[in-house]
């Protein structure tokens, strides 16, 4: 016979055999969950079956082995409903299992479940690969309206959809500054400057600083393509808001941005395009206010060292005035200022003389504006037949233009 004190211990036994099981258990379940094999990932969720991770584990196993995972995954997602991931996976599979109006049925649970990005970027694929354009647009947007980073994958399929452009921007793209940031971007790099044109102008309308190299480099495009009128619209509605320091230019009033050199320049669009380079140095003098541009003997025979695009009236006459006055430079010194048409930048409409003066003096220049609606006003440094490069500098003030009456 046991002694008394022995009995409650012999009877806690059980209790302390039950109490160490369940620790054993779920450790050795979670190790089988680590497996890479199906069979042993589903001892996982055979010793813990209300545990969702573990199905979606299994799930992974099987799809590596090509198995169906579709059972796995809608006991994962009907353990824990709030789990899109686990309703777009078991959307994929039925859809990749033949089962296409379940996985819709899927998917959109899984946008029920969670308000972000994947769950609609997975349902407007969803509808893209199903032909079915009235209901991939509204999901399209509504991935951009949240979307974040990289969007062009959106963007592509949107265009993979339809090549219609303005109803691409209608019924995709939201009012969105960034999205309508990358847009622009992405149509650009798409060579798709036609259909740029109103997602820049609304980019315009919208846009804070952020926006200014992506809207200057699309007024750029512009330029080079020949298209003054797009990319005039867009400067000015940015100047207007102030996003850039320069008063909206008027073709007949007042084209020309900044004769007096009072902001740094943006280096774009119609703004002043400063490029030095070896033998060449520029800078803004602030007081008094002026721009010097310095030639160490040592540029090339011909260089471009400052010039700017002119929006003009095609047909009508300018006058150019300027003032200026040069340090150590000869009469014959090969330094002018050059009107070009801007869509050739070949043959000049009008060109000053020899910029030589130790003195300020004020020049005007003259010329009538070509068809294409925009002019290059530019300085350019030539060597001269027998002449050395030049050595010494210039100094450039209060430029202005108007039309002729």
């Amino acid at each position: 016979m046991l002694p008394v004190r022995q009995i409650p211990l012999l009877a806690a036994i059980p209790a302390m055999a039950c109490m160490a099981y369940w620790p054993l258990r779920l450790a050795w379940a979670d190790h089988l969950a680590r497996g890479a094999d199906a069979g042993t990932v589903a001892g996982a969720a055979r010793l813990e079956p209300g545990n969702a991770d573990f199905w979606l584990k299994l799930a992974t196993a099987q799809q590596a082995e090509g198995a169906d995972a579709t059972a796995a995954l809608k006991t994962a997602a009907a353990l824990d409903p709030g789990n899109a991931d686990a309703w777009i996976r078991l959307g994929v599979e039925q859809e990749v299992r033949g089962d296409a109006r379940a996985a819709g049925s899927s998917l959109l649970e899984a946008a029920h479940a969670s308000r972000q990005f994947a769950p609609r970027w997975a349902l407007a694929n969803y509808y893209f690969r199903r032909g079915d354009a009235a209901n991939f647009w509204p999901w399209a947007k509504e991935s951009l309206q949240i979307g974040y980073g990289d969007l062009n994958p959106v963007f592509s399929l949107c265009w993979n959809m339809s090549q219609d452009a303005g109803g691409i921007f209608a019924r995709a793209i939201p009012d969105r500054r960034v999205v309508l940031n990358a847009y622009v971007q992405f149509l650009m790099q798409e060579n798709r400057l036609a259909a740029s044109r109103p997602v820049a102008v609304k980019l315009a309308a919208l846009g804070t600083r952020e926006d200014q190299a992506t809207l200057l480099a699309w007024c750029n495009r512009q330029l080079d393509a020949g298209a003054a009128a797009p990319a005039l619209e867009v400067w000015n509605t940015l100047c207007a808001r102030h996003v850039l320091p320069y008063p909206p230019l008027d073709r007949d009033r007042a084209p020309l941005t900044d004769g007096g050199f009072a902001a740094a320049p943006v280096g774009g669009g119609f703004g002043w395009r400063l490029a030095p380079g070896p033998g060449v140095s520029m800078g803004r003098n602030p007081s008094p206010l002026y721009l010097w541009v310095a030639f160490s003997g040592d540029q090339p025979e011909i260089c471009t060292p400052l010039w700017q695009f002119i929006p003009v009236t095609p047909g009508a006459g300018y006058t150019l005035r300027f003032e200026y006055h040069t340090s150590e430079l000869p009469a014959a010194s090969g330094l002018r200022w050059s009107v070009f048409d801007g869509r050739t930048d070949i043959d000049p409409a009008a060109a000053s003389d020899w910029l030589s003066s130790p003195d300020w003096k004020r020049e005007e220049l003259h010329f009538t504006a070509p068809a294409g609606g925009f002019v290059r006003l530019t300085l350019s440094c030539q060597r001269l037949p027998g002449a050395t490069r030049i050595d010494g500098s210039v100094e450039l003030r209060q430029f202005s233009m108007e039309r002729r009456p």
